[in-house]
């Protein structure tokens, strides 16, 4: 591979962690069509290897914030959601349940921008995991129905949390991806290769986030809710368009 390669995926991979380091996630809608466009060997299995890293070193620096035991009931959400969108794609395109899920979650957005708050109690967090489920493995992007959830935290709090819960899906990606053929040693390699520019954004995001005002994050976090909503309807209808 061509160094030149390497490094605009790099930069978009490091672009994406800057991102999530500072609203809580975002790292996959940010960097996953540029690193396509460039190596689409690298998605979704290097991409995943690194949110993983990403995921465990927003973990260590918000570990004072996070609650695993409150993620309880979004991990256990995550697994049949998971299992689930694999049996509806046996019977549906991976595009008509993108389609669905993207409306669903810009509804969740309009919801939220009506000041109806959604509390992050068990029940909830259950069902954002389920529908995080759903949406990652059709769309790849798994982040939103969680993000909508814990939306009015406390920064820090949301940061962490939102980390803990990543490490998690990332694991879980990462054994299903080795599993089908589509995880190596040779995502691996380079994903290393490719690790110390995301984790050098991370670490300059950790230095200013204090500039980031709360309602700032909150409104970053719905906008990039809706960018992932959007995305998900056009790989829906995409098909039939071009």
């Amino acid at each position: 591979m061509d160094t030149q390669t390497l490094v605009f995926c790099a930069l978009a991979l490091a672009a994406g962690c800057f991102v999530q380091s500072t609203v809580g996630f975002g790292m996959a809608i940010v960097a996953a069509p540029i690193v396509y466009f460039f190596e689409p060997r690298f998605v979704p299995g290097t991409i995943t290897l690194v949110g993983l890293v990403l995921a465990l070193i927003n973990m260590w620096q918000y570990r004072a914030m996070l609650s695993i035991k409150g993620l309880g009931a979004a991990f256990v959400g995550r697994v049949p959601g998971t299992m689930i969108a694999g049996w509806l794609l046996l019977y549906i395109s991976s595009q008509s349940l993108a389609l669905v899920l993207g409306i669903g979650v810009l509804l969740a957005v309009a919801i939220s921008l009506l000041n109806i708050r959604i509390k992050p109690t068990n029940t909830s967090l259950f069902w954002a995991g389920f529908a995080s489920g759903l949406m990652g493995t059709s769309t790849s992007i798994g982040g939103p129905p969680m993000a909508l959830v814990l939306q009015h935290a406390e920064a820090a709090k949301l940061r962490a949390n939102l980390a803990g819960y990543f490490a998690f899906s990332c694991v879980l990606s990462l054994v299903a991806l080795t599993f089908t053929g589509h995880f190596s040693w040779w995502h691996f390699k380079y994903g290393m290769l490719i690790m110390p520019a995301p984790v050098l954004a991370t670490l300059f995001a950790y230095r200013i986030q204090h500039l980031i005002k709360a309602e700032w994050l909150r409104y970053a976090l719905l906008l990039l809710c809706s960018v992932s909503g959007v995305i998900a309807i056009w790989q829906g209808v995409s098909p039939y368009w071009v």
